[in-house]
């Protein structure tokens, strides 16, 4: 549970919390849409759509959570809300940058060390991606009208475009930086430790050049 007034270092370690069910959550869309699971491909299909919509919202949560420092984060209307549409346009009234931004990791070539990161600008998935997912994932997790059902029996089924939505969300997540509204801190995530498979977390600050 996170106290009202939760530090830093709490709201990161809930973060990365929500980061380990993300992962979990992935890997069962993985399974599904490589057939790897026995049962038929439809289920599969809509399996992998309700999946995409939890991550969807869990990952809207886990924004509200790394940026609950902002008063108007701990607002009522917002703590009792998992619509993602919802969040993600209070989220960016508050503070703009709050999008989770992905990198690169750069080390060093004799110790193996990171001195910097650089900005993944491509292939990820976006703020206007994650609308556009977490609608088409409510399109097929309702079974349709009548109406629907007298011109299309049952919907395509394209695993393609399921995994294509997954690559946009490894891409984005696997190593990935957030601006908390502390201009001079930002809230590092590496989602799969070298040496446990673990999420890891650090909250670096910035250091003026002299």
């Amino acid at each position: 549970m996170v106290k009202p007034h939760a530090t830093l270092d709490e709201l990161a370690l809930l973060y990365s919390n929500l980061m380990e069910e993300i992962k979990r959550r992935v890997d069962v869309i993985q399974r599904a849409a490589n057939g790897q699971l026995q049962i038929p491909p439809m289920a599969s299909f809509e399996l992998c759509y309700l999946q995409l919509r939890k991550v969807c919202e869990v990952f809207a949560l886990a924004c509200l959570c790394a940026h609950r420092e902002i008063p108007e984060v701990r607002s009522k209307s917002l703590e009792k809300t998992y619509n993602v549409d919802q969040i993600i346009k209070r989220l960016s009234d508050l503070h703009p940058d709050f999008y989770p931004v992905p990198t690169i990791q750069v080390l060093d070539p004799v110790t193996s060390r990171v001195v910097r990161t650089v900005r993944v600008e491509s292939g990820f998935l976006t703020k206007d991606d994650l609308l556009k997912l977490y609608g088409e994932c409510g399109n097929y997790l309702h079974r349709g009208s009548v109406r629907q059902l007298l011109t299309k029996w049952e919907p395509s089924i394209d695993f393609g475009q399921i995994k294509g939505w997954l690559a946009k969300i490894v891409q984005l997540l696997g190593h990935h930086e957030i601006k908390i509204s502390q201009s001079d801190k930002s809230l590092f995530i590496f989602m799969s430790g070298k040496n446990d498979g673990k999420v890891h977390w650090a909250i670096m600050q910035q250091v003026s050049k002299v």
